[in-house]
């Protein structure tokens, strides 16, 4: 057993937020929006060029804070330890930098969380009017294709090249916001990353005693947020585990995990070896050399950059980063360059070197609150009978409301136990707005605006960023409409289910989410404008999850033995969704 031990802090305290503030404190080229969480630069001139911006949970420093700076990004939004940022914070991240015509990539590491959250603040940009794009960057070869095909790799290490290559291509006059995109998604793809570390990490604040990896183990392809590895027992010599990292690096015959392509004998490329975070400086110099030592190619490596660039905070271990620069598109020299441009960011820590050394060698201020951000009200000239909307919606939410004990005992069967907590929780910010002041639902666009931001500020976790990512596409799609009606509503909602939810998530129709009463219900309004019809195929959906294995979250993992309790558990978030619409639709001409 070890025992995870840390300084005492205060009852309470935001170590998230202490930690910004110390950063910025000690950095005057930043600033901090202390009340989203949010560093950004306030001398890069992102009216010239398009800005970058990035974010995750904490705990991976100086992943991504650290980062913020010239030629690196122009701002970062954090979570809380492990834990995604909401859309709020990410808005507040791209509307303090970015130009609505010069536009923002975002940077995402591709986990679930990352993906919905920030995919659902591109699409909300998109509809105030923000040229935005996404760069993911899933850069591990360590999971096994066969294992993590439905959710693909995890971006670890290599986000910190995705970084610094767009960071300073942006800051010249060569790119504009769709070559940096095709820039950023080249240099992802080529990216290969593997990690091994002594044990996994402690969060600070928690003291209890954990079991990890035991005092003769090690562990190989462990993620940064303290997912498992593989057990290598005894723990290996340095040179036989780095033989090993390499071979799933680059070798073709690991048909699992080969993801890029390298030529050996003639391939450009660049090393990166990267301290998770509990390795001391004078071990990572060690093992730096024992890499080096073992790398498998013919020629050397054009850079070799040596840093904790993305950490799990103090896990003892390594991760290895291999960018192929002979298979992107790019002149080496333009790419490298761009490696090499000096930033004032605090967190990037190698040294600028020009390329001629290369070739020769083997008082900060921060606003506590928001105030500087602008709100965008979203309005239309759209007309609907307001009485009779409220009725419908308010039918739907309360017959929701009305089987949330239903939905948390399927869920506590199948899943986590909250999905019908989290749904409550949006429904009771839906109706006591409507409470408060019903003026809002004379207009559709307006309604629907509010609706899905207090939908963003009330429902967590991967149901809430569906429905958000949903709605917000809606919204956007609504807006274009010149007149409400159920054929032109329909157009709308299928737009919004096919050209933006499914771009953000692999649930579909069979998948046992709420996809499977939310695609048959919109697949037939569009096709029939039948809104009776639409809803029997709702009702099919949800009844056809009673014999389906669940392919995505958490109840992906619960044994198949579980869904056939009480006779068939259907999809609880199935059931929440059928339960709104069905309410609505019953309720909209009484």
């Amino acid at each position: 057993m070890t025992l995870a031990k840390h300084w005492k802090y205060s009852d309470g305290e935001d170590l998230v937020l202490t930690n910004l503030k110390g950063l910025v404190r000690a950095n005057p080229a930043i600033n901090l929006i202390a009340s989203q969480k949010v560093i950004f630069n306030p001398h890069s001139d992102t009216s010239k060029k398009v800005a970058l911006i990035s974010g995750g949970g904490a705990g991976h420093e100086p992943l991504h804070g650290g980062f913020v700076g010239d030629n690196l990004l122009d701002a970062a939004v954090s979570g809380q330890i492990f834990a995604s940022p909401s859309t709020k914070q990410i808005m507040s991240a791209l509307k303090v930098k970015a130009d609505k015509e010069k536009g923002v990539i975002i940077v995402v590491k591709n986990y679930t969380g990352d993906i919905i959250n920030f995919g659902l603040v591109s699409e909300k940009a998109k509809s105030e009017g923000y040229n935005s794009e996404m760069v993911i960057v899933a850069d591990d070869v360590a999971v096994p294709r066969e294992q993590n095909k439905m959710v693909g790799r995890r971006g670890i290490a290599g986000t910190a090249i995705v970084h610094k290559i767009l960071g300073a291509a942006v800051n010249t006059s060569k790119y504009d916001l769709k070559s940096a995109t095709e820039l950023g998604r080249d240099v992802a793809s080529n990216l290969a990353t593997i990690a091994a570390s002594l044990d996994r990490t402690s969060v600070p604040g928690k003291t209890e005693e954990i079991e990890f990896t035991k005092s003769d183990e090690a562990e190989l392809g462990l993620g940064i947020h303290n997912e498992p590895g593989t057990r290598l027992k005894p723990i290996p010599n340095i040179d036989e585990l780095i033989d090993d990292l390499f071979y799933k690096l680059v070798s073709p015959e690991d048909k699992e995990r080969h993801y890029v392509d390298f030529n050996l004998d003639t391939d450009e490329y660049v090393l990166l070896i990267n301290n998770i975070g509990g390795t001391s400086t004078f071990e990572l110099s060690v093992i730096v050399e024992h890499v080096v030592h073992k790398l498998p190619f013919t020629k050397k490596p054009q850079r070799i950059l040596v840093s904790d660039f993305v950490t799990s905070l103090n896990a003892p271990g390594f991760s290895i980063t291999l960018l192929n620069l002979s298979n992107l598109k790019y002149d080496h020299e333009e790419i490298l360059g761009y490696l090499d441009a000096p930033t004032n960011a605090p967190g990037w820590k190698p040294h600028s070197y020009n390329a001629k050394l290369w070739a020769q060698s083997t008082e900060s201020q921060y606003f506590e609150s928001d105030d500087i951000l602008t709100d965008t009200k979203v309005s239309s000239d759209l007309k609907l009978d307001a009485h009779q909307f409220e009725k419908a919606l308010v039918g739907g939410l309360e017959n929701l409301l009305s089987q949330v004990d239903k939905v948390n005992h399927y869920d506590t069967i199948v899943g986590d136990g909250d999905c019908g907590e989290t749904l409550e929780a949006g429904a009771k910010a839906i109706l006591g707005r409507i409470k408060q002041d019903n003026s809002f639902l004379k207009d559709p666009v307006e309604a629907l605006s509010i609706i899905t931001e207090l939908v963003e500020d009330n429902m967590g976790g991967t149901s809430g960023g569906l429905y958000s990512i949903y709605l917000t596409a809606l919204l956007k799609n609504l807006r274009e409409v010149k007149e409400l009606t159920v054929s032109t509503f329909a157009q709308a909602a299928h737009t919004a289910l096919y050209e933006g939810l499914f771009h953000y998530t692999r649930a579909r129709t069979g998948g046992r989410t709420l996809v499977d009463v939310l695609q048959p219900f919109i697949d037939e309004l569009y096709k029939s404008k039948d809104l009776s019809a639409a809803l029997t195929k709702a009702h099919e959906g949800r009844d056809n999850t009673l014999n389906l294995k669940a392919k995505f979250g958490r109840a992906s993992y619960v044994n198949e033995e579980a869904f056939q309790t009480e006779g068939g558990i259907p999809d609880p978030g199935a059931v929440g969704l059928l339960a709104i619409i069905e309410g609505y639709i019953n309720n909209l001409y009484k």
